[in-house]
């Protein structure tokens, strides 16, 4: 079985179900396609498993593939969103090397990537994330055989980290995180020593100070997914050292207690993404064991207590990529197979209808890639597809060239050497290329 290489080198013969290959060389080895959507509403089947209702039902939904995660191919890394901008930062590539300790920004409005001020805490991987209000946060993981509990705010408006309270339970890492109103919860995990966790901390971003919670209400467990509904969070799936879970839990923020839901409609997993849209919940893509990784993707109704099987993720089958929702839209990138990890990044509209009509990510190609200054677009197979402009930002989000015409050929020769991203707009949608110029 492939070992997820994050988890300590002391823990992997008591553990060794869980343990994971992440991490192998591979950059930009991306296919582009799309997610082909069931028929709307083919079936609805109510299954009883230990007294509880597993319910399924198939619908449709969209994948869009945007621009590439803007660093490093990882995996492991923290997922949060602000406003109309999402984040990913740390993670992991390659072993037991390269952890990470950048920020990236992602604008939804421009589908560009912008680096933030690097995470000041040691660089890490399977770190814990939410967001509350313009702030967001990051803290506990792993790196190398060393577990943290340091958690760090990050100030949207100022780009400046600063250390808040250790997280209010033991180092560990794998622990899922979310937040309701202005408070922040992390539970479960693992801490270096069997067995896993099941505690459940509250974070109060007023008083900077940690309360213990009721105990989430599974089993103990490691690297399994939640998001928040309302006042309701949830926590599924996950490891529990014997075999992959898939029950689902919510818990009550008024009454602090759990209560099991219908199971997670797909196979059990761990390393999966979940986030929410209203009074919706996703999980989706993640490992479920014998070597085998998903990209099948659900959506839970809070309502009716039900399972529908949405499009398949648009990439790779993958785990232990990163996750967030901005407004109707949901967001999953980067991960990893076990042989290769990837930078890929893509939204979801569940409201969708179908795929998209036209693949313009394979359709425009930029070359040569690296460049040493000259960059040339070509348009395939679509001979009466239209540039209506063009547009070059750095990683800091500044424009650096701009042309609002049919234009095919891009001179950045007077620029750094240095990572930049291609904004194209055509009459058939937008789309953006990243490039890296080296004199």
């Amino acid at each position: 079985m492939k070992k997820y290489s994050v988890i300590a080198s002391e823990a992997k013969q008591s553990h060794k179900k869980i343990l994971r290959d992440c991490f192998l060389t591979s950059f930009l080895a991306m296919t582009f396609s799309f997610a082909f959507c069931l028929p709307a509403r083919l079936l609805l089947i109510v299954l009883m498993a230990g007294g509880l209702p597993t319910a399924y039902s198939f619908s449709q939904g969209v994948w869009t593939r945007k621009a590439d995660f803007g660093g490093a191919i990882r995996c492991g890394a923290a997922g949060f969103s602000i406003g109309t901008y999402g984040y990913i930062g740390t993670g992991n590539y390659n072993g037991y090397t390269n952890y990470y300790q950048d920020l990236w920004e992602w604008n939804q409005s421009t589908n560009v990537w912008t680096q933030k001020a690097n995470f000041p805490g040691t660089a890490r991987a399977v770190t814990s994330g939410f967001s509350i209000g313009t702030k967001g946060y990051i803290g506990a993981g792993f790196n190398n055989g060393t577990y943290y509990q340091d958690f760090w705010e990050w100030d949207q408006n100022t780009n400046t980290w600063t250390q808040i309270a250790d997280f209010g339970g033991n180092v560990r890492y794998g622990a899922v995180g979310f937040s309701i109103g202005t408070k922040g919860y992390i539970g479960t995990g693992y801490n270096g020593t069997a067995p896993y966790t099941q505690d459940f901390w509250e974070w109060d971003q007023v008083s900077n100070s940690w309360t213990q919670k009721a105990n989430f209400g599974g089993t103990a467990r490691n690297v399994a997914t939640g998001f928040s509904i309302g006042i309701k969070g949830y926590i599924g799936c996950g490891y529990d050292g014997i075999s992959a879970r898939k029950d689902f839990w919510e818990w009550n923020q008024l009454t602090n207690s759990w209560s099991q839901m219908a199971n997670f409609g797909g196979t059990a997993r761990d390393f999966a993404i979940g986030f929410s849209i209203g009074a919706k919940g996703y999980i989706g893509t993640g490992y479920t064991g014998s070597s085998t990784w998903s990209n099948d993707f659900w959506e839970w109704d809070q309502a009716t207590n039900v399972w529908s099987q949405k499009a398949n993720f648009g990439g790779t089958t993958k785990y232990a990529a990163s996750g967030f929702s901005i407004n109707s839209k949901g967001y999953i990138g980067s991960g990893t197979d076990s042989v290769n990890s990837y930078n890929d990044f893509w939204e979801f509209d569940p409201n969708g209808n179908g795929v998209n009509e036209i693949d313009l990510e394979n359709l425009i190609s930029v070359y040569p890639n690296p460049t040493k200054g000259k960059i040339n677009l070509k348009i395939s197979q679509f001979e009466d597809l239209k540039m209506k402009s063009v547009e070059v930002y750095s990683v800091q989000g500044d424009k650096v060239y701009s042309k609002d015409e049919n234009n095919f050929q891009i001179d950045l020769s007077t620029q750094p050497d240095g990572v930049y991203f291609i904004h194209l707009s055509t009459d058939q949608g937008n789309v953006t290329k990243r490039i890296i110029l080296s004199h």
